[in-house]
Formats: structure tokens, C-alpha cells, sequence
């Protein structure tokens, strides 16, 4: 196995947007390919790019959900839920993953890798107008396909 030339410092900041080298990654083709190259090991991050591994800095999450979408039966009823990623990835929302943070951000894990996911503005209201506030508890639910799922909350 060849040595690694240089290790490149990536780092992701509180909005989602990706730096190399301090400047911004502006060019949605090399944005969409390192989201995917992530994945989490022993709590860090890092991308594995043209056969090499480089750690990757986070400010909150790895990855963003930009859009919610919700499927409803005619009378309202929330039957499914998807998501999709700032790099264009579409998948389920795995509610039982959902959670919440001190300044009511919302967060779910993503991608068959389980990476943490923060909802962007849009999503937020899109997905927060179907949260419920369980009096008893304190605690926010989400409803789906008749199943209820309780939001956990993150330090």
C-alpha cells in the first residue's frame, strides 16, 4: 500500500458547508462526493478520497437534511416520512433516530453509515409542524402509520 502524501484539512461548519484547506467548497460535484466518501470511526470523522483517509472536523453534524417529504392519507394521518440530504440523497426517516438539542435543533442518523444528520430550516418547520408535545412528559412524538416515536434529547 502506497504512504499517503498529505493529509488534507476538511472541516464542516455549523451550516453545513465543507472547507478543504480553509476555502469553501463551492462546486456541488466535489460537494456531493465528499458527503458520500464520510464515515465515523471511534466518534471522529473522516472521508477516504482516491484511496487515501483524511480527517474531517465537524462544528454539530456531518450531514444536513435539506427537505422533508410526508406521505398523508386523505384524513391528515402521517403514513410515511422521507428525507433528502444537501447532497441529494433520498431515504426514509428513521424516526426512532430522531432527536432534539438544548437550542431545539433537530438531529436523526442518516445514510446506511448512521451519520448524524441536522435539519436545516425548511425541514425543521416541515417536519416540526407534525411534532406533538406530550404533556405528561415533556417530550416531543412524532405519529407515524399509527406509531408513535418519542424524541430523545442530546447533551
Amino acid at each position: 500500500m502506497a504512504e499517503q502524501k498529505h493529509l488534507y484539512d476538511y472541516y464542516i461548519d455549523g451550516h453545513g458547508n465543507w472547507f478543504c484547506e480553509g476555502n469553501p467548497v463551492t462546486d456541488p460535484e466535489l460537494f456531493r462526493m465528499l458527503s458520500r466518501s464520510l464515515f465515523e470511526k471511534d466518534g471522529r470523522y473522516y472521508l477516504r478520497c482516491e484511496g487515501e483517509v483524511h480527517p474531517v472536523r465537524i462544528a454539530d453534524a456531518p450531514l444536513w437534511v435539506r427537505y422533508v417529504f410526508i406521505g398523508e392519507d386523505a384524513d391528515g394521518t402521517v403514513r410515511s416520512v422521507d428525507i433528502q440530504l444537501e447532497d441529494g440523497r433520498r431515504e426514509p426517516l428513521r424516526p426512532e433516530t430522531l432527536s432534539v438539542k438544548g437550542d431545539n435543533a433537530l438531529y436523526c442518523l442518516a445514510t446506511r453509515k448512521n451519520l448524524l444528520a441536522r435539519f436545516g430550516k425548511s425541514a425543521y418547520y416541515e417536519l416540526a409542524s407534525r411534532l406533538r408535545l406530550d404533556s405528561d412528559s415533556k417530550t416531543y412524538t412524532l405519529t407515524i402509520s399509527g406509531r408513535t416515536y418519542r424524541l430523545t434529547c442530546r447533551d
